[in-house]
């Protein structure tokens, strides 16, 4: 590293520096890279790592991650080995640069400590909004979706006026029509009651859309999210009466909103409770000084549901990319060839993935 930098690895046991280094980031820290945030993704605290390095105050980053073992797959291998992934939601390098020696000095310490402990592979979901892929030197960056967001800056007037298209206008109408009301609740204001319909509605959803399995979670999940990230979570639930018929989780970061996990009963479409919803969100998170609300990507480039989210953002242009690095060829090259012989249709399926060799079927 540069002179006087100071180079760690922390833990969720040992993670004071993780959290200082995020904290310093302020009204900037998208709640995916705290500690907090892994501490629900990783529960037993024996996957997740943070490397770090801090110049000073203007030069520092950190890259929390999980960090799994592949010699428990079942594959022939002659060394103990190792993959790398983000958590769930958005990951890689983040933090505060002025020096661009810095940050390549990072990347090469990085790729060192990722020799030492023989990594194999590492693939990388990058921030749309903070753009961090800049910090990652040595990955491939593939812009694979397009993510939306609504830009709150200007205050609601200008969003309904502006951002919103004539049909997200319409759908709001329709849904005020039907006497919809949402309630909006913050941190230690969400009740375990809350929760639970949360997860009963997103589990609905998950299930009409025939989500793969990685897309469901048990609802101590959704409780940990409430309990460890405390005020910067948000739930929005609206009602049909005394109905909950749709609800969002919003993860807060700063001057940063980002729509996690939601869903709509699909027998309550005909009220336009998403949109109506979404509104009611648009308001509340004006009120309370958020800059931008991410609507999240889709599952393809110019589906039906990314232009359902474009209807609320009007012009909005923010690519998502990928990383992805074959640290060591060899043995990859070994882990794809074991994986083709003992799961062939697993193997075939699912080719494009650069960690599909963990999937068996």
């Amino acid at each position: 590293m540069t002179m006087n930098s100071k180079t760690g690895i922390c833990t969720l046991a040992d993670a004071q520096a993780w959290e200082a280094l995020h904290s310093r980031l302020g009204r900037q820290a998208p709640p995916f890279f705290g500690p907090n945030y892994h501490r629900v993704v990783d529960p037993a605290g024996t996957e997740t790592e943070c490397f770090w390095s801090s110049k000073d105050e203007n030069n520092f980053l950190y890259y929390p991650y999980l960090k799994k073992s592949l010699n428990g797959l079942g594959y022939n291998l002659d060394d103990e080995y190792c993959d790398i992934s983000g958590a769930y939601g958005y990951n890689g390098p983040l933090g505060r640069v002025k020096d661009p020696g810095f940050v390549e000095s990072f990347n090469h310490a990085l790729l060192d400590y990722f020799a030492q402990v023989r990594v194999v592979t590492e693939f990388v979901r990058y921030c749309p909004l903070s753009n961090n892929r800049r910090f990652h030197l040595y990955t491939q960056q593939i812009d694979v979706l397009d993510n939306v967001y609504i830009d709150l800056s200007q205050g609601q007037d200008w969003v309904w006026k502006h951002s919103f298209e004539h049909r997200a206008r319409k759908a709001i109408r329709n849904g005020e029509g039907h006497g919809l009301k949402t309630v909006i609740h913050r941190g230690s204001e969400i009740v375990a009651e809350e929760i639970e319909v949360l997860h009963e509605i997103y589990t609905s959803t998950m299930q009409r859309n025939e989500a793969d399995e990685f897309y469901f979670f048990d609802r101590s999940f959704f409780e940990g999210l409430v309990a460890n990230l405390g005020h910067q979570s948000l739930l929005a639930l609206s009602y049909y009466e005394d109905k909950a018929i749709s609800a969002e989780l919003l993860l807060l970061g700063g001057t940063l909103a980002y729509g996690f996990l939601g869903g709509t009963l699909s027998e309550y479409y005909q009220y336009k409770a998403n949109s109506f919803q979404r509104w009611e969100l648009v308001k509340y998170l004006c009120a309370h000084g958020f800059e931008k609300y991410s609507l999240g990507a889709s599952s393809a480039r110019g589906d039906g549901i990314h232009k359902f989210k474009m209807s609320f953002a009007r012009g909005c242009a923010n690519l998502f990319y990928i990383g992805t690095k074959v640290h060591l060829p060899e043995v990859y090259v070994q882990l794809q060839t074991q994986w083709s012989e003992m799961y062939p249709e697993a193997a075939k399926m699912h080719a494009n993935k650069i960690q599909g060799y963990r999937i068996r079927f």
